[in-house]
């Protein structure tokens, strides 16, 4: 293609891209380019043309048109700009600055927006930095904004060639942009000058940033900052020039926009400390510490200011904490006192230069390490060398003229060695008066005024102490001890926990023990437990700190974790006294009471003296006698009691122990509770010194303990006087009242008096009052208005008093006033459900308002709680009434009591308590019932003895003669009539049933004659008025009369008594018997006839069933009679009475007969087995071994194994009968 044809198409494509045709021009242009490959313009317009089609292809052929172009390619480049890739732009916008200088500007503006890409900031950054170098440039304040904002805005590092080319640029912005970027940039800006320690230019930026942004706490921050950290540095004057302002201006406006800010506190206490006011120096150092905790300069300051007070051990934490190895560090380890840190501190001190501090260094450690021959190399001053070459005798005198601050110390400590106290306390004062921030001062002071008695300015002076040294060991040991003294644990807690948060935990161990006893003390038990397993932790070998563990657990409560502490002390320490002794004491604690005796009596055996032993031995003894007598185990308590008096006397041997008030007191608690034992049992053997007798041993009675314990509690009250001893002191007094009725009246007074000190001592004590009111109830002295009163103020004070609530309602009984006792009571109820007393009380109430069912109830209810005298005889009394009354006993609930919840079993048990309790002073109705209910119970030979008691004590009268019926007939029940007799003959006014009771006494013991002259009188009186009565007395001499006069008279006898209406069924029986053994055959007829209208009757089935059988064997044969009685089996199928009358008939008439010994064997088994169903008949032992004999009979043909463990069992139940034994010897012959 020619160049005419070239230019013309070129000239074309133009023309079809302003048209927007760019495939068009696209097509044109490679056609160009075919031609003419090297045509610039050809790829020139093809890169134009895809410049809205694709930029990639657009980019590329644009470069291909640079690089074809001769000179420069300025088209090109514009055009490149628009399509290449981010990465070229930064290179083409720098070579188009050089050929379009005209349009720099906008080129510096692209630039900078492409640098916002992190990628691509650097590039920019150096086009600017390129540009920069060109001072001349008309845009080099431009370029210089532009350049700062870009290093403004990324985080690109500042090369240290380009350190000038930075601050240029930063300047630029400060002096060219708005408020906010001036902010932002000052910030940023002040860092770097910071960092490149351009402290005079940072300092003038920061107070310009002041000036421009007066509100704006940044500035002020870094001229203190720079203040803070190098304001003692050497160079410290060439920037300090720049400052406007006092720096303490500069800190107080600080502190106006950010009242916690750490420079500017710092800033204020260096200025204090520089004018030697350190402490308020340090009160601002740890506020600003407070906000900044790991700033190194104010940890520096603090470290300087505890060396100024002495703390030296405070400074060397800090400094460690900063890591510094510098002089002061070393200063602070010569203080020390382990051997490791004295030879570091000389290592160290070694290197530095031999200043004064760093000799007095040196020669505290040479010291302390023993050196004397390094210690006097050294070149000491006066002051140095007495302190640790010279006696102090010499050292006194030496320092006797200087009157310089180290002069006076050491003074005062030599004349404190020497025990000059006055003279030690005069230097003191002078020393503290020249230097009033030593810590060490106060700490002698304090010292010196303990040991003249003057606690206040002592631990005015330990405190003092503690505020300049915190970790001054000897003072905290001190002003803890002071505070425990006076009573105040909360700042003693204080104390510790301010110490401990210095120390490190090898280093706190012993404070955290100290504090752990702190909160021993206080009862804080998890805070105790705490601390002592820490300091077990460092230390697992030291026994004080597991028996303050083993004690904290114990005082919590966990007695297990106790014990299996006090348990790991023993293995690790089997002759630790205290461990023992614990481990007895929490046992008793919790009621183990015969382990901890045998714990005590190991203890004891090897150490006899040991008064902590004897106390819990004693008391050990006392909680099991205690628990032994709430079971009514009254024998054995008592032997504990007198144990325990053992136990004690062995403390009295010891005078240090009479001087305790807990020995009197214990022996005094146990006189009065064993006095409280029934009769026979109040009584102690006692030294005779200790109860002032002539003999060894003293035998008191309960008299003689309530009066030795009443001196003992005396004996107390002179060691210490207090409201706990002067109530016991009155309630023992209140007991010889009740004990020894003929001196109440002397024992409740005295009892008043000491109530009355007891509620002195402490009025708001409801006891007292409750004490008060019981004693002014008593019968002998009864005052009921003074009793109400002080059982009132006894609620008042305690609302849940149950106790006081029920003495109230007993008041309110006596008063009358039954509505307010049943309230009294029912309050009582509420503050304690299983209270017996106040159930008891309710039970009262209710036998006033006459509702039995209730008063029944509620005695019951009170069994269910523990022995109760009160509640036994009420008990008693109620089930022997509901027995007695036929009305009553059948009521369904009574019914169901006695029937099914054993109310008569419960009675008896709660009445034999009462009984055995009481002993000789046992009232007659207790006796009464007991011997009423024993009878119930069958126990004959008991009841013998309760009514027998009743009858001694009893007074003449109708009560009396009734005891005496009711004993005769239990002789006679025991087949004892001779006593029988004497019995009904002590009776005064004989009525109907002593009489015939005399009579069958009389008849039993063979003295006919009277029997039957005594029936014969009381016939003539009976007859026509009480048929019933004269029917059983004709039976009786009916008896009496066959055995003398034969069968004609008894027939008489008894025709008599059947003539009478209502015959008792005995006289038919009589009447049979006789018939059938005499062959009547009428008179069997008509009594058989009589009979009939009780063969349907169960109760009497089995008798009438006896003599209707031998009636029909008589007449009829055995064979008819034992239809009639297989008629009769049939018809009561269960009654094991006329089972055993069938079986034994059966023995009697066809034992011999084969036919029927399976029968036989099969009828008694089921005897037996009815027998057995039938035991809430009670039936005798006796009776069950003749029924076994029986059976075993019946048995031996059929099966002779069984008849043979049979007829033994029988004999096991009856040993003496003789027809067991010889049954037995015949099975076994066979």
């Amino acid at each position: 293609m020619s160049s005419k044809e070239s230019k013309a198409l070129i000239k074309d494509i133009r023309e079809t891209i302003k048209l927007a045709k760019y495939g068009d021009a696209i097509h044109k242009c490679q056609r160009l380019l075919k031609s003419d490959p090297n045509n610039h313009m050809g790829y020139l317009l093809l890169g134009a043309a895809y410049q809205n089609v694709d930029k990639a292809e657009a980019a590329k052929y644009l470069r291909k048109s640079i690089e074809h172009t001769e000179g420069p390619a300025t088209v090109a480049l514009q055009g490149l700009a628009n399509c290449a890739p981010s990465a070229e732009l930064p290179e083409i916008f720098d070579q188009l600055l050089d050929l379009i200088p005209e349009k720099c500007l906008d080129y510096y503006e692209k630039l900078f927006v492409l640098a916002t890409d992190a990628a691509l900031s650097l590039a920019c950054l150096n086009v600017f930095k390129k540009r920069a170098q060109n001072t001349e440039d008309t845009n080099i304040i431009k370029i210089r904004e532009y350049l700062g904002r870009i290093w403004f805005s990324t985080d690109i590092e500042v090369a240290s060639t380009d350190s000038d080319l930075y601050k240029i640029s930063m300047e630029t912005l400060l002096s060219t942009g708005d408020a906010d970027l001036k902010s932002m940039v000052y910030k940023r800006y002040l860092k770097w000058l910071y960092k490149e320690q351009d402290l005079a230019s940072c300092l003038r930026h920061a107070i310009n940033m002041t000036v421009s942004h007066p509100r704006a706490v940044y500035g002020y921050e870094w001229i203190c900052k720079i203040y803070c950290e190098y304001h003692d540095q050497p160079d410290s004057e060439e920037w300090m020039q720049e400052l406007k302002l006092p720096i303490q201006a500069y800190a107080e406006q600080l502190l106006e926009f950010n009242a916690k800010s750490n420079l500017a506190l710092l800033i204020k206490s260096i200025d204090l400390y520089n004018q030697q006011q350190y402490i308020q120096a340090r009160q601002l150092a740890l506020q600003a510490q407070q906000c900044h905790p790991s700033y190194k300069v104010t940890l520096q300051l603090l470290a300087r200011i505890h060396m100024k007070f002495g703390a030296y051990r405070l400074a060397l934490l800090l400094w460690q904490e900063i890591g510094q190895e510098n002089e002061e560090y070393a200063q602070c380890l010569s203080y020390e006192n382990d051997a490791t840190k004295l030879q570091e501190a000389l290592r160290l001190l070694r290197g530095f230069p031999e200043s004064e501090l760093n000799i007095k260094a040196l020669a505290r450690c040479y010291h302390k390490l023993g050196d004397t021959q390094q210690l006097k190399s050294l070149q000491l001053d006066d002051i140095t060398r007495a302190e640790y070459l010279l006696s102090p005798n010499e050292a006194v005198q030496v320092l006797a003229d200087k009157d310089s601050f180290e002069a006076l110390l050491l003074c005062g400590k030599l004349h404190m060695k020497l025990q000059n106290y006055d003279e030690a306390l005069n230097y003191m004062l002078k020393a503290t008066r020249v230097q009033p921030h030593i810590a060490e001062c106060f700490d002698y002071l304090a010292r010196l005024y303990q040991a003249n008695g003057d606690i206040s300015r002592a631990r005015k002076c330990f405190e003092k102490c503690i505020s300049l040294n915190a970790l001054s060991q000897q003072a905290v040991d001190s002003l803890s001890s002071i505070y425990q003294q006076l009573g105040e644990e909360d700042l003693n807690e204080a104390l510790l926990l301010n110490t401990l948060r210095y120390l490190n935990n090898d280093e706190a161990v012993r404070l955290q023990y100290k504090l752990g006893l702190h909160f021993l003390r206080v009862n804080k038990w998890d805070n105790a437990i705490q601390c002592f397993r820490f300091a077990i932790k460092y230390d697992f070998k030291c026994m004080v700190y597991w028996e303050s563990l083993g004690d904290a657990y114990a005082g919590r409560g966990s007695y297990n974790s106790g014990i299996r502490v006090f348990q790991k002390i023993l293995e690790l320490s089997p002759a630790n006294w205290y461990a023992q002794l614990q481990l007895a004491v929490i046992k008793t604690t919790i009621r183990m009471y015969p382990e901890a005796i045998a714990d005590f009596d190991v203890l004891l055996k090897e150490h006899p003296d040991y008064l902590p032993a004897l106390k819990g031995a004693a008391e050990a003894h006392i909680g099991l006698a205690n628990n032994l007598k709430s079971q009514n185990i009254y024998g054995r308590a008592k032997d504990h009691f007198q144990l325990a008096v053992e136990h004690l006397q062995s403390a009295f041997l010891q005078p240090k122990a009479l001087g305790m008030v807990w020995l009197w007191r214990l022996t005094a608690n146990v006189f009065v509770q064993t006095a409280q034992l029934p009769q026979s049992l109040a009584n102690l053997d006692v030294a005779g010194i200790l109860a002032k007798r002539e003999e060894d041993i003293a035998y008191l009675s309960r008299k003689d303990l309530l009066q030795l314990a009443q001196r003992f509690f005396l004996c107390a009250l002179k060691l210490k006087q207090n409201t706990y001893l002067w109530y016991e002191l009155a309630l023992c007094s209140y007991y010889s009242a009740v004990y020894m009725p003929e001196q109440a009246m002397d024992h409740l007074e005295t009892a008043a008096k000491v109530c009355k000190m007891a509620i002195k001592e402490n009025s708001n004590r409801w006891q007292n009052w409750n004490l008060l009111g019981v004693i002014n109830m008593h019968v002998a002295n009864e005052n009921l208005p003074v009793a109400q009163h002080c059982l009132i103020q006894s609620v008042s004070l305690e609302r849940k008093s149950y106790t006081a609530w029920t003495n109230l309602g007993v008041l309110y009984i006596k008063l009358g006033e039954i509505r307010l006792a049943n309230e009294a009571f029912k309050r009582a109820q509420q503050s304690n459900p299983i209270y017996p007393n106040a159930w008891i009380g309710q039970a009262m109430v209710a036998e006033t308002i006459a509702d039995e069912e209730e008063a029944f109830d509620l005695f019951r209810h009170c069994q269910q709680f523990e022995y109760h005298p009160e509640a036994a005889v009420g008990y008693a009394h109620w089930v022997c009434q509901v027995i007695s009354d036929p009305v009553l006993r059948n009521k369904p609930h009574n019914k169901h009591a006695i029937e099914n919840w054993h109310a008569d079993i419960y009675a008896l048990d709660a009445i034999n308590w009462y009984v055995q309790n009481e002993e000789a002073d046992a009232s007659i109705s207790s006796l009464t019932f007991q011997g009423f209910l024993c009878v119930r119970q069958k126990l004959y030979q008991q009841a013998i003895n309760a009514f027998t008691r009743a009858c001694e004590q009893s007074d003449p009268g109708e009560d009396r003669d009734k005891l005496y019926t009711n004993l005769g007939y239990l002789y006679l029940k025991l087949g004892q009539p001779e006593k029988a007799v004497k019995a009904f003959n002590a009776i005064s006014h004989a009525t109907f049933k002593p009489i015939i009771g005399l009579a069958l006494a009389y008849y039993r013991s063979g003295q006919l004659e009277q029997s039957y002259s005594i029936y014969n009188s009381v016939l003539e009186s009976v007859v026509g008025q009480d048929n019933e009565k004269a029917a059983t007395i004709l039976v009786a001499m009916a008896s009496m009369v066959y055995a003398f006069q034969g069968e004609r008279d008894t027939k008489t006898v008894l025709y008599q008594c059947l003539l009478l209406k209502g015959v008792p069924i005995q006289a038919l029986y009589s009447a049979c018997a006789l018939g059938v053994l005499h062959g009547d055959s009428d008179l069997c007829q008509m009594i058989m006839s009589e009979l009939k209208a009780y063969q349907f009757s169960e109760e009497h089935c089995a008798d009438v069933a006896y003599l209707t059988a031998y009636y029909w064997l008589t007449n009829a044969g055995a064979r008819q009679a034992l239809n009639y009685l297989q008629t009769q089996v049939r018809m009561f199928p269960q009654h094991a009475g006329l089972r055993r009358v069938f079986l034994k008939f059966l023995l009697d008439y066809f034992r011999e007969d084969s036919v029927y010994q399976l029968a036989t064997s099969n009828t008694a088994l089921i005897a037996l087995k009815l027998g057995h169903i039938a035991l809430r008949s009670s039936i005798k032992a006796s009776e069950e071994a003749e029924t076994r004999i029986y059976v075993s009979r019946a048995l031996e043909p059929v099966d002779k194994n069984q008849s043979l463990k049979l007829v033994q069992c029988a004999i096991r139940l009856n040993p003496t009968n003789n027809e067991a034994r010889q049954l037995l010897a015949s099975i076994t012959a066979c």
